[in-house]
């Protein structure tokens, strides 16, 4: 893949991730010496920087120096209602002689959604139960032929620190959107993918048609 290719890839991917509107990659001697980035005020410009690494880190396996990226913010077209986030309330491991589950139970605006997913033994199986399982929860908001798909669950390094990403697409309007979330594993390694999975979402879905009272999930 040659330089121009290599450089409107890298901003494809950069533009998938929430509240960036542009992105420019500065490249010397095969290089990435800058990389600037233009969005609205919905998320902050050090979280911004996370995503952009992560997200080069996952799909190129590009590590870059938070130094070297730049983030300019202009007013952004969220109204209140758009920063309502989705909240993990909690999640459930069972097992028993027909195999293990998870419950992720995510809450908004006072009720409560729940997500249910089966998986073996493996701690990557687990892990992406519990991905799956929060997709279920957020699902139940949306409108019929409104989709969260989970695409993959992963580990990344982070300097000393580890990151899991969550790759997912959305399907809408006869659309296919990929969306990245990320978060750094915390005490309960469990609970940090549910969380990396609404990070992927939670700039997305409150743009997305919502389910009316009484109207079956598809």
């Amino acid at each position: 893949m040659d330089l121009k290719s290599q450089s409107e890839a890298w901003k494809d991917l950069v533009g998938c991730l929430p509240g960036i509107l542009e992105s420019e990659f500065v490249v010397e001697n095969d290089t990435i010496r800058e990389v600037h980035i233009l969005s609205d005020q919905s998320r902050g410009p050090k979280q911004i920087v996370r995503d952009v690494q992560s997200a080069m880190l996952a799909r190129f396996h590009l590590e870059l120096d938070h130094r070297i990226i730049s983030v300019a913010q202009i007013p952004g077209r969220f109204s209140a209602e758009h920063h309502r986030r989705l909240i993990c309330e909690r999640l459930e491991l069972s097992g028993g002689r027909s195999g293990s589950s998870v419950v992720v139970h995510l809450s908004l605006d006072g009720n409560t959604y729940s997500g249910r997913a089966c998986y073996d033994s493996a701690r990557s199986d687990r892990m992406r139960a519990i991905a799956q399982a929060t997709v279920e929860a957020i699902n139940l908001l949306l409108a019929s032929g409104c989709r969260f798909f989970l695409e993959d669950v992963r580990y990344a390094s982070m300097g000393e620190r580890r990151a899991i990403l969550v790759g997912l697409h959305l399907k809408y309007d006869g659309k296919t959107e990929a969306l990245l979330g990320a978060c750094y594993e915390g005490d309960d390694p469990n609970f940090s993918v549910a969380l990396a999975t609404l990070d992927g979402v939670n700039r997305r879905f409150t743009t997305l048609p919502f389910a009316k009272e009484g109207e079956p999930v598809s």
